[in-house]
């Protein structure tokens, strides 16, 4: 079974990210293919400009008119807690190995407030969606912020906390001193602990971490997989910018992790672009209104004859600022610009205007730098 390609989009937030990743998933079912669109920031977005309504954590049909035969398009939204709990039951070796795990107190907590935890868990929920079958492309809108790559390093810290030593550390038994010698030791470290879990944190701590051990092994080897994953020469990564200096800025950032985690860049799309007039000459204007002072008309006319001459110089600006990104970006990058549209993109017919400014999907599955 042929795994999904997998499109990552980054980008700070203001700049149409969630947006252009819609689109995306757009451009590519209209190309035939069977898509999966997913989110891992907790913002409604998503469901908002796909018109779906509530999307969670399992794939939603998006009503997507006049796909060709064989196409699809679904959208999800990661749920951090469903996701971890789906994955303690794939690897439990038994339902009551599962059923300590997820009845534990101390799991409730690392479940949904470990740090770290949402972002493994996004990448759990991108490889299922990749190896499911189910899927050619899968498009991941990630959170606007700049942590929002921490997701790169998940499955290493995940696969680094299964090692056997630091997880035969942490499963010593009460009887052998291992979480009683803390709690001894250490009379605040204790303290803070019940004060966050309640009484029995020692307790639960020492056998979440004694059931979590049949889990290691399978822990760990799918971390490896997703980091695989990531860093596949199939996978891409776009950064969503705009020409404006503050998401340049960013976009520069995202790139230069990117480099640094050796990931494969697929290129820049760059939003709001503005379009350079397509007319030459002034414009012409009629006879003066007979209820306009001459003076007011005079003004108008001057306003408007600079409109063209004023448009021109944004669009050079824009040039410049997107040769600065070619100039930083490794390679001959893309850069694929979408225009400025006249009205805002609420629903799937905006999504439509948007995705035919996109790239070519097999232009753009082919490139990487």
């Amino acid at each position: 079974m042929k795994p999904a390609r997998v499109v990552i989009c980054c980008g700070s937030g203001g700049v149409g990210k969630t947006t252009t990743s819609a689109a995306l998933a757009i451009r590519f079912a209209r190309s035939g293919k069977r898509v999966a669109v997913l989110t891992i920031d907790p913002a409604r977005r998503l469901a908002d400009s796909l018109s779906v309504g509530e999307i969670g954590n399992t794939a939603f049909p998006v009503p997507l008119p006049d796909l060709p035969p064989g196409a699809s398009l679904h959208a999800m939204m990661l749920d951090s807690k469903r996701t971890f709990d789906d994955v303690v039951a794939r690897f439990s070796g038994s339902p009551d190995a599962r059923d300590r795990i997820l009845r534990n107190h101390y799991y409730r907590f690392v479940s949904t407030r470990l740090a770290g935890a949402h972002e493994y868990m996004a990448m759990e929920k991108l490889f299922e969606l990749s190896t499911s079958g189910d899927y050619d492309v899968v498009v991941l809108d990630t959170p606007p912020s700049r942590h929002a790559l921490d997701f790169l390093s998940a499955p290493e810290k995940m696969a680094n906390l299964m090692d056997e030593g630091v997880m035969r550390w942490l499963v010593l038994p009460a009887s052998r001193g291992g979480w009683r010698m803390i709690e001894k030791g250490s009379e605040i470290m204790a303290k803070v602990l019940k004060s966050m879990l309640g009484d029995r944190t020692i307790t639960d701590i020492a056998e979440f971490f004694s059931a979590f051990q049949s889990l290691w092994e399978g822990f760990r080897q799918r971390s490896l997989d997703v980091r695989e994953l990531l860093r596949a020469p199939e996978t891409r990564y776009l950064l969503v910018t705009t020409p404006a200096p503050g998401a340049r800025a960013e976009a520069l950032h995202f790139l230069d992790v990117l480099q640094r985690s050796r990931m494969p860049f697929g290129g820049f799309l760059i939003n709001r672009c503005a379009v350079a007039p397509v007319h030459v000459g002034p414009p012409g204007f009629g006879p003066r209104p007979d209820d306009v002072p001459e003076a007011e008309w005079a003004a108008l006319v001057r306003a408007l004859a600079e409109v063209p001459e004023r448009r021109r110089r944004l669009v050079a600006a824009q040039d410049h600022a997107i040769a600065e990104l070619r100039a930083h970006a490794p390679g001959a990058a893309p850069i694929w610009r979408i225009p400025e549209l006249d009205e805002e993109v609420h629903d799937l017919a905006g999504l439509a205007r948007v995705s035919v400014h996109l790239p070519d999907p097999d232009a753009l599955l082919a490139t990487s730098v």
